[in-house]
């Protein structure tokens, strides 16, 4: 394989370890896959996709506020994660589902289907010689915690 091929390869792969991080509700895994500092838009959300920026604990953090309220989510692919064909993003199309069943950031659970998905692109880098996530653009519907949460 060339390197070109090698390196779409390799964003992907990181890509796939984010989600599996998801799956296996491991902080540090997830951690891993992002840059010191991330910019993320959420086009769905109440931000309308303005940049805000975040550091990989926080990105941690958050997905662990995710699972703590819905303990058995379980992320699949529509569409596993492919780099576009200038090697720059790689775009997965993903759904979740699961139960709200946890109580986090001081909302307690209504016992509600977790069923959402969405599309996200990932803009990777090379940092300390591993390619990682500095930029994550989301279009995705919301669970009800979620919407609890605005």
């Amino acid at each position: 394989a060339g390197e070109f091929q090698i390196a779409c390869e390799e964003k992907e792969a990181v890509v796939r370890r984010y989600f599996a991080g998801v799956n296996a509700k491991d902080r540090e895994m997830i951690m891993s896959c992002f840059a010191d500092t991330v910019e993320l838009r959420d086009m769905c959300g109440i931000s309308r996709g303005a940049p805000r920026v975040a550091k990989a604990s926080g990105m941690g953090d958050r997905c662990m506020e995710f699972v703590a309220a819905h303990p058995d989510c379980e992320v699949y692919f529509e569409s596993p994660p492919r780099a576009d064909r200038d090697g720059r993003w790689v775009w997965a199309h993903w759904a979740e589902k699961g139960t709200w069943s946890g109580e986090s950031c001081g909302v307690a659970p209504l016992g509600t289907p977790l069923d959402v998905s969405g599309q996200t692109r990932f803009l990777l880098e090379e940092r300390g010689g591993e390619q990682r996530i500095i930029k994550q653009v989301v279009y995705r519907t919301f669970s009800d915690w979620e919407n609890a949460l605005q």
